[in-house]
C-alpha cells in the first residue's frame, strides 16, 4: 500500500505542529506497513547534554505499551493449552496473591483491582522487588467485583507477568525475550537503556525550561511499564498486533484479544480494552494498541488490522499533549492518504457442491445474498450499507459450515437437501438454528 506524497506532508506538518505548540524536547512519529518502517519524522533532542538528535533507532520508555508485550506473553501460553482465560491466577502460580481473579479479568483491567501497590510509589519512586511483589499485592483493595466495572490496574499487570515467571521458572524479562521480542528483531527493546537513548524531561510550564526527569526502576511492576524501545523496533512490534506475525501470535488469538472486553469511556464508547489491547474508536473505525507514560516519556502504538497501517509516537516529555489523540489524527491522516480497496480481480469458479448455495435465500422477511468471493462462501444481508463486511463460512463436514466472522460467528450453518426426487436438490439452510429458504416465507408456516 502507498501513502499519497499529500499525507506524508500533513502528518509531518502535524508533527511539527505539535512539537512546537506543545513544547516537545523531542518527538519521532513512525507510519508502518505490515510492521515495516515506511515514513517517519523525527524532531528535536532526545538527549541535550550530549546532542543526541531525535530518530527511529534512539530508545526512549514507552511505558504501559509494556503491558501488550505481557499480555502477548500470556496468550502464548493460553493458545497452547498451557493456562485457561477463565480460570483463576493460582492456575500459573500457587500460592499468588488474590488468586482467585480470572486471567481475562486482569488483562481487560476488569479484575477490580485497585490500580498500584499499596503505598506511595509514584512519590518515593520506590517500587517493591519481585520477592516483594506478593505481598505488597497482598495489602491492595480489591475495589469492585471482578467483572463488573473498569478499572485500569498496573498491579493487575505485575502479577500476570510475575505468574508468566513462576511458572516458567524464569524471570519476566528472559521470557518476553525469548518468546516475544527475539522472534521479532525487536534487539533494541530491553528493560533498560542500551545505546543512544533518550533523556526525559519536563518542560516548566511558564517558562521554556526543562528538567531532567528520574530514571525510574519499575522492578517487580516491570511487567506493567518497564521497556524501552525505539520507532524502529515498535514498528516491528505493530506487525505483530495486524497478525502478520502468526509464529509469535496466532490470527486467531490476536482477534480474541482485539475483542471488546471492557469499556473505559462510558459516556462516548471511544476507547476500551481487549485481552491486554487499547481500543479507540473514531466514527465508525475501531484501532488497537496502546498508549504509554513515565516519567519524562509519552508514547503510543496504534494499528489499523484491515489495512495493516499503524502510526508510532514517542516523545521525551512528562506532559504537554495526549499522545493517543495525536496517534488517531496521524493514523487517520496516513488511511485517507492510501487506497481504500485493492483492486478487484477475477477469480476460480467455487466448487460443484457449493453452487446450490449461492443466490438468494430469506430468513422470514429477511432476505440474504449467499456469495462466493475470494475462494470462500459468505453471506450478506441484501439492505446492507455500502462498504458492511459479509460473514464467511469455513466447511467442517459434508453440508455443514462454521461462521469464521460477523455477529454469528461459531454457529453452524446446515445444508438440508431434499429425499426421493428432489434427492440432492438444496431446499433449505439453517444457520444458527434460523431457517433460510428460497422464498420468503413467515416461521411458523415452514414445516
Amino acid at each position: 500500500m502507498v501513502i499519497s506524497n499529500t499525507a506524508l506532508d500533513r502528518i509531518r506538518a502535524a508533527a511539527a505542529t505539535v512539537q512546537k505548540e506543545r513544547r516537545l524536547p523531542s518527538l519521532v512519529v513512525a507510519v508502518a506497513q505490515s510492521g515495516r518502517l515506511i515514513h517517519q519524522v523525527s524532531i528535536g533532542e532526545a538527549d541535550r547534554a550530549s546532542e543526541l538528535p531525535a530518530g527511529p533507532d534512539v530508545q526512549y520508555r514507552i511505558g504501559s505499551i509494556t503491558k501488550t508485550v505481557t499480555a502477548v506473553a500470556v496468550m502464548q501460553l493460553v493458545s497452547q493449552g498451557k493456562l485457561d482465560l477463565r480460570g483463576p491466577l493460582r492456575q500459573g502460580w500457587p500460592g499468588a496473591p488474590h488468586d482467585d481473579i480470572a486471567l481475562a479479568d486482569l488483562l481487560t483491567h476488569g479484575a477490580g483491582l485497585q490500580r498500584e501497590p499499596a503505598g506511595s510509589v509514584w512519590e518515593t519512586l520506590q517500587f517493591p522487588e519481585r520477592d516483594q511483589l506478593a505481598a505488597a499485592a497482598d495489602m491492595a483493595q480489591r475495589l469492585y467485583p471482578q467483572d463488573s466495572w473498569f478499572h485500569y490496574s498496573n498491579l493487575g499487570f505485575a502479577l500476570l507477568g510475575e505468574m508468566v515467571a513462576q511458572m516458567n521458572g524464569v524471570t519476566w524479562e528472559t521470557w518476553v525475550a525469548e518468546h516475544v521480542l527475539q522472534p521479532l528483531e525487536m534487539r533494541r527493546t530491553t528493560p533498560l537503556p542500551t545505546g543512544s537513548s533518550a533523556q526525559g524531561y519536563s518542560v516548566k510550564p511558564y517558562t521554556d525550561e526543562v528538567v531532567s526527569e528520574p530514571s525510574v526502576d519499575c522492578r517487580g511492576l516491570a511487567p506493567a511499564a518497564q521497556l524501552w524501545s525505539t520507532a524502529e523496533d515498535l514498528c516491528r512490534w505493530s506487525g505483530a498486533l495486524v497478525g502478520g506475525r502468526p509464529d509469535v501470535v496466532a490470527a486467531t488469538t490476536l482477534a480474541e484479544m482485539a475483542a471488546p472486553r471492557t469499556m473505559a469511556d462510558l459516556e462516548h464508547w471511544t476507547r476500551g480494552f481487549g485481552l491486554g489491547l487499547m481500543l479507540m474508536r473514531d466514527g465508525d473505525t475501531v484501532y488497537v494498541g496502546h498508549t504509554g507514560s513515565m516519567p519524562g516519556f509519552l508514547a503510543a502504538v496504534l494499528c489499523h488490522q484491515a489495512t495493516q497501517l499503524a502510526v508510532v509516537v514517542l516523545a521525551n516529555t512528562t506532559g504537554g499533549f495526549q499522545v493517543g489523540p495525536l496517534a488517531l489524527q496521524l493514523l487517520s491522516l496516513a488511511r485517507e492518504g492510501s487506497p481504500s480497496d485493492s483492486e478487484w480481480s477475477p477469480g476460480e469458479a467455487p466448487p460443484q457442491r457449493i453452487e446450490p448455495l449461492l443466490g438468494r435465500w430469506w430468513s422470514e422477511w429477511n432476505e440474504w445474498i449467499f456469495r462466493w468471493r475470494d475462494g470462500k462462501l459468505q453471506a450478506i444481508q441484501s439492505e446492507s450499507d455500502p462498504g458492511e463486511a459479509a460473514t464467511e463460512f469455513a466447511e467442517t463436514a459434508p453440508d455443514e459450515f462454521v461462521a469464521l466472522t460477523g455477529t454469528e460467528r461459531g454457529e453452524r450453518l446446515l445444508v438440508i437437501r431434499g429425499e426421493g426426487e428432489m434427492a440432492g436438490r438444496v431446499e433449505k439452510l439453517y444457520w444458527a438454528t434460523y431457517p433460510f429458504t428460497r422464498a420468503p416465507r413467515p416461521f411458523g408456516e415452514l414445516r
